[in-house]
C-alpha cells in the first residue's frame, strides 16, 4: 500500500466513523440504529443456545479486554522486540494501541450510548462502561491488522501475506460478532470500533514503513 492511498484510506474511514458517531448521538443512544442493528442483533441472539460460541465469546471478552489485552498486548511487543528483532514495529504497535484505545476511551464517555440490555447474557450482566465505540472491536483491529502489516514488510512468501491477511480479518470480524453475541454491544459499535482501528492503522502505515526502510 503506498503513502497516498493508505493515507485515503485513513481519511475515509475516519470520515465514515464520524457519520456513524453523529447518527449514535443525534438519534440512537438508548437503542439501536434500525437498518444496522436488529438484524445482526436478533441473529446472534438466536446463537446463545450455542455452547461453545458462548465460550468463545467469553474467551475473547477475557484476553481482549482491559486487564487481558494489556498483558497479550505487552507479550506480543516485548516478543517483537527482543525476539524477532523488529524493534520499529514493536513500537509501531505500542504507539497504536495507546492511541486508538486510549482514544476511544475518551470518545466512550463524550458519546454516552448506554450499552444493550436486550439480549445481554447473565454472566455478563454487569458489564461497565459506555457502548460507543467498542473497545474489544478497536484493540483486536489494532492488534491483528497492525501485526498483518509487519508481516507484509518483512516476509518475502506470498502465501504467508495471504493467509495472515486472512487470518486478521477472520479475528476482528470474531472479536466484533462476539461482542455482540452475548450482548454488551450493538453491532455498530463494533463497526465504529473497526472504523477506529483502521484509521489508526492507515494513518500511521507509512511513517512504519519510513522508519523501517531507515533501519
Amino acid at each position: 500500500m503506498n503513502k497516498k492511498l493508505s493515507y485515503t484510506v485513513g481519511v475515509i474511514s475516519l470520515i465514515l466513523f464520524l457519520i456513524v458517531a453523529l447518527i449514535v448521538k443525534m438519534k440512537y443512544m438508548h437503542g439501536p440504529i434500525p437498518v444496522l442493528d436488529l438484524a445482526v442483533q436478533k441473529f446472534a441472539g438466536d446463537l446463545q443456545g450455542v455452547s461453545w460460541l458462548v465460550a468463545l465469546a467469553s474467551l475473547i471478552a477475557t484476553l481482549l479486554g482491559d486487564a487481558g489485552g494489556a498483558v497479550v498486548g505487552l507479550i506480543i511487543i516485548v516478543a517483537l522486540y527482543f525476539v524477532f528483532k523488529q524493534r520499529v514495529a514493536a513500537i509501531w504497535l505500542a504507539f497504536n494501541i495507546v492511541i486508538a484505545v486510549g482514544g476511544n476511551t475518551v470518545l466512550k464517555v463524550l458519546i454516552g450510548r448506554v450499552r444493550p440490555e436486550t439480549y445481554r447474557l447473565p454472566a455478563f450482566a454487569h458489564e461497565s462502561g459506555m457502548s460507543f465505540a467498542s473497545g474489544h472491536s478497536v484493540f483486536a483491529t489494532i492488534l491483528f491488522g497492525t501485526l498483518f502489516l509487519i508481516i507484509v514488510q518483512t516476509v518475502r512468501s506470498q502465501s504467508a501475506k495471504v493467509i495472515s491477511g486472512i487470518l486478521a480479518v477472520g479475528l476482528i470480524g470474531l472479536t466484533m460478532f462476539s461482542r455482540v453475541l452475548i450482548g454488551v454491544h450493538y453491532p455498530s459499535d463494533t463497526i465504529g470500533g473497526l472504523l477506529i482501528g483502521i484509521t489508526v492503522l492507515a494513518l500511521t502505515y507509512p511513517t512504519y514503513v519510513n522508519y523501517l526502510r531507515r533501519n
